[in-house]
C-alpha cells in the first residue's frame, strides 16, 4: 500500500527538471549540470525545463525550441539579440542556425541529445533563385528547413509556419 503513496511523488519529481547552470561561465555551467549526451554537454536547465546544450565538436550553443511557431520573418526576429524564453547566458548573440549547422549537429547526435527535435525548424539559409534580366536583386522565394524527425533538409515558403531553435557562439 505504501508504494501507491510513493509513486505519485516520484512521477511529480521527474516531471520537473531540477534547474542547473543558471550562473557563471559556460564551462562553470557545464560542470554544475554534469550531463553529457554524446557530443552535447548540458549548459543550463531552467525552472520551466528548457535545456541548452553545447556541441563539443563545433562549440555551437543550441537553445531550446521556442514554444511558438513563426513564419520566416518572425523566426529571425525571435532569435535576435534577446530571446525572451532563453536564460541570460552572458554575452551570447542568438541567431537562426544555417542548414549546414543543422546537418553537422545531426551527425554529432543532436536528435538524441536535444529535446523537441520532432519538429520542422527554420534555418537562415535561403533557397537560391534564378535572377531575371529585369530584376537583378530578387528576394529568395524559400528557405531551407530542417526536418528534425527525419533528420533531413527540406524547403519551405517564407510565409509557412515552422518551429524555431536559436544558436550562439561562445
Amino acid at each position: 500500500m505504501r508504494i501507491f503513496y510513493f509513486l505519485p511523488l516520484l512521477i511529480l519529481n521527474s516531471a520537473f527538471a531540477k534547474p542547473c547552470g543558471l550562473e557563471g561561465s559556460i564551462e562553470d555551467r557545464i560542470k554544475e549540470c554534469a550531463q553529457v549526451k554524446g557530443n552535447f554537454a548540458l549548459i543550463s536547465t531552467t525552472e520551466k525545463g528548457a535545456e541548452f546544450y553545447k556541441d563539443t565538436k563545433t562549440k555551437l550553443i543550441w537553445g531550446n525550441r521556442i514554444s511558438t511557431d513563426f513564419n520566416h520573418y518572425g523566426s529571425q526576429k525571435a532569435c535576435s539579440d534577446e530571446v525572451s524564453e532563453y536564460p541570460s547566458l552572458a554575452g551570447l548573440k542568438w541567431r537562426l542556425p544555417t542548414i549546414r549547422e543543422y546537418e553537422e549537429a545531426a551527425s554529432h547526435g543532436m536528435k538524441a541529445a536535444l529535446a523537441d527535435m520532432d519538429h520542422t525548424y527554420w534555418s537562415s539559409t535561403p533557397v537560391k533563385t534564378k535572377r531575371s534580366r529585369r530584376n537583378r536583386r530578387m528576394m529568395p522565394a524559400g528557405v531551407f528547413l530542417w526536418d528534425g524527425f527525419k533528420e533531413k533538409t527540406d524547403t519551405g515558403d517564407l510565409k509557412d509556419g515552422a518551429s524555431v531553435r536559436c544558436v550562439a557562439r561562445e
